[in-house]
């Protein structure tokens, strides 16, 4: 279908609009007219991500000279792959309507997702080294060890690309033209990013200043980038920044050096010839630079000789191998032990790491990933330099702010968007922005199609909650394996259950194993348990989803946090019921998160209260919407703790949650109230059903 927002002419890919929709375009137009940063809520199920698509490919088409390209940055492949069939989707449809937007589109991820060299992909976790061994600089035409798919693309890169049609490339299809071609997809990607018009990666391609640093010279400030299920951007933001260091990395960073030192002293003339060319290319480097100025290609002169280097590095992990005893240190005071104490001067220091790859090309080092402790050394003292007035714990970035800050500055428009980021404005705070919007859509159902219920007690009336005080308490252990049996006979199909922690999880299992719930539990459902192994956990999905298929059903056990919690859909029959039992709240005892409360009370008055719900919320919420995955679809949602029925969780919720919790049926109830409900739900669902006509829009109506 065809309409118009204001000025922009919108071809969407199916024959009507929901509501939610439109609202959700106009406030994407609003955002990118103003220039500026944006977060949006959209409820789960009410097709956002071809939203998206659909308007902001209409705005790179119509207002080229405002926006050039649109980046659009995913959490897993999995989300990565169903977002470019979604932008084939809508670019399909606009070529129905006669439009030749001449728009490339492609997938970008690691070398692992996209190498086709049988002799690399093979090696699982050396992947990379594998890689580097066949392609670095030094390596020389004609070794055995040559890949003949980047030799391929080497020669040929830039004629292949430029002759590839406009088109839609998802990873597979990079696979499958690389085969065809015989040229490296990896590379090809890394080289069609510099003039797509839609680019998909991972977050880390932005956030991560190790590995956007291999982008950013390309980036073009006229961008809009989306950050996709982005309720969780903080501690993405954080992890990437926090570099952990231990005695067994800093000892094994020691051995590193020995290596590196054992080459420098070797006095073969090929290295020696090698080590003077590169002190030499250093020098006349420099000479280029105006003078008082340094980029990442100006290495400073305590580190200059690759002797002096070793030296450096050698002072630094004694240092820290000295400060492995201190509870926390503020970085600003850090630096002035290191340069009191070790010699060691701040632009050296900022530099350490391109240094480090300098001379581990030089000395044609290609297994890098047996270097990783000395680099993740390295790493840690850039970092420190970065973040002189913030306070680090354990080596630990409290500060999600300060990977967001470059890229607020270096793009044009950044949308930050999800089904559940309520409350959203605790996101400017703790990412330190201004959006120009910041909108919660709300959800239009002509039936309510799901069912929010808060379970506070059990039949005999005792409290149902995973605090810790009631840890070792055998009766709200039982109590909820009661609950989840009675669950497991009234939910058709499928059951996911989430719990707080795998420690819990465990801990409740075994009581469940000696009670015989799990038996019992057994013989209504195939009862699966989600493992720490992604691989066996992917096996289990399978299973689970052939056991709903059949008739049999099926009850998933699984982890608030965990992998199933982020980015897997159970649309229809797969998820009749998500149940979350227990509070996933941090660990308010855990010294780090303390710590993080202390600077996001100190920085930006977020009370230590506010934050550990506002976390455990959007957590429990990010559960529940696994349940629905469109307006014909249906499904229970269950909370099942004490603490969910306070006002300030419930505060917290999504507005298109709140609204279908019916407050005097479902609101602070026993379990066996709750399983009542369940099953009148279930009779209701069972009855024909068709969407109201004044809930979505055709092109007539439109």
């Amino acid at each position: 279908m065809k309409f118009i927002i204001d000025d922009i002419e919108v071809i969407f890919p199916y024959k009507f609009l929901y509501k939610e929709q439109l609202e959700y375009m106009q406030a994407l137009k609003q955002t990118l007219d103003e220039k500026g940063h944006g977060i949006l809520e959209m409820p789960t199920g009410t097709g956002k991500t071809v939203s998206l698509l659909a308007f902001i490919l209409a705005y790179l088409a119509q207002r080229p000279n405002t926006i050039k390209k649109l980046i659009y940055c995913t959490r897993t492949v999995v989300e990565m792959e169903k977002t470019l069939e979604e932008v084939r989707l809508v670019m399909k449809a606009r070529k129905a309507e006669g439009l030749n937007d001449n728009f490339t589109a492609v997938g970008l991820s690691s070398r692992r997702n996209l190498c086709i060299n049988p002799d690399v992909v093979n090696q699982k976790d050396r992947v990379d080294s594998e890689c580097r061994k066949r392609t670095a600089e030094w390596v020389k035409r004609g070794q055995s060890e040559i890949c003949i798919f980047y030799d391929n693309f080497e020669k040929s890169a830039k004629d292949f690309i430029a002759n590839l049609p406009n088109d839609v490339y998802s990873l597979s299809d990079l696979r499958k033209n690389g085969g065809f071609s015989m040229q490296c997809p990896y590379y090809t990607a890394r080289e069609m990013v510099k003039k797509a018009n839609i680019v998909v990666y991972n977050y880390l391609y932005l956030i991560d200043p190790g590995i956007s640093s291999l982008l950013s010279k390309d980036y073009i400030k006229e961008s809009v980038v989306v950050f996709d299920e982005a309720h969780n951007i903080d501690d993405v933001c954080i992890e990437a920044y926090t570099v952990r260091l231990n005695k067994p990395i800093l000892a094994e960073a020691i051995n590193n050096l020995k290596v590196v030192e054992t080459q420098i002293q070797s006095e073969t003339n090929e290295i020696q010839n090698r080590l003077n060319e590169e002190y030499k290319k250093l020098i006349k480097n420099l000479e280029k630079k105006p003078e008082g100025e340094l980029n990442q290609l100006v290495i400073p002169g305590q580190i200059r000789k690759a002797r002096n280097f070793i030296d450096f590095m050698k002072r630094i992990i004694q240092k820290h191998q000295k400060h492995l005893m201190l509870f926390y240190i503020i970085p600003k005071a850090l630096l002035k032990r290191y340069k009191r104490k070790g010699n060691l001067d701040i632009d050296s220091l900022k530099q350490c790491g391109e240094r480090l790859n300098l001379l581990l090309n030089t000395l044609q080092i290609a297994e890098t990933d047996k270097f990783r402790p000395l680099s993740t050394v390295a790493q840690f003292v850039i970092r420190i330099q970065r973040t002189l007035n913030e306070k680090l714990m354990t080596l630990a970035c409290f500060d999600s702010s300060l990977a967001m800050k470059n890229i607020f500055a270096s793009f044009q428009s950044v949308i930050l968007t999800s089904g559940t980021m309520s409350p959203i404005d605790i996101y400017p705070k703790i990412l330190d922005f201004k959006p120009v919007v910041a909108k919660s859509i709300d959800i239009e159902l002509t039936r309510n199609s799901i069912q929010p219920i808060i379970v506070t007690m059990s039949e005999d009336g005792t409290e149902l909650t995973s605090e810790f005080t009631f840890r070792n308490n055998e009766d709200v252990s039982r109590n909820y394996g009661n609950f989840l049996l009675e669950l497991s006979e009234n939910v058709p199909d499928g059951l996911i259950v989430f719990m707080p922690s795998y420690s819990r999880m465990e801990e409740w299992a075994r009581q469940w194993q000696k009670d015989k719930y799990l038996e019992q539990i057994s013989k209504n459902k195939v009862l699966l348990i989600e493992s720490k192994d992604v691989n066996e956990t992917s096996q289990k999905l399978q299973q689970y989803r052939k056991c709903c298929d059949v008739g049999r059903g099926a009850a998933l056990f699984s982890i608030a946090r965990g992998k199933i919690a982020e980015g897997i859909d159970f649309e229809g029959h797969y998820g009749r019921c998500v149940a979350v039992i227990g509070f996933p709240a941090l660990n308010s005892k855990d010294t780090l998160i303390l710590e993080r409360c202390k600077f996001l009370e100190e920085k930006f008055k977020i009370t230590k209260n506010d934050f550990i719900e506002f976390d455990a919320m959007r957590q429990t919420c990010q559960c529940l919407g696994r349940v629905l995955r469109g307006k014909q679809d249906y499904g229970i949602m269950i909370m099942a703790d004490k603490r969910f029925a306070q006002k300030s969780k419930l505060s917290k919720m999504p507005r298109w949650i709140y609204k279908q919790l019916d407050q005097s049926r479902c609101l602070n109830i026993t379990s066996e109230t709750a399983i009542t409900v369940v099953r009148d739900f279930f009779r209701q669902m069972a009855q024909p059903f068709k969407i109201a006509d004044n809930s979505y829009f055709t092109q007539d109506t439109l």
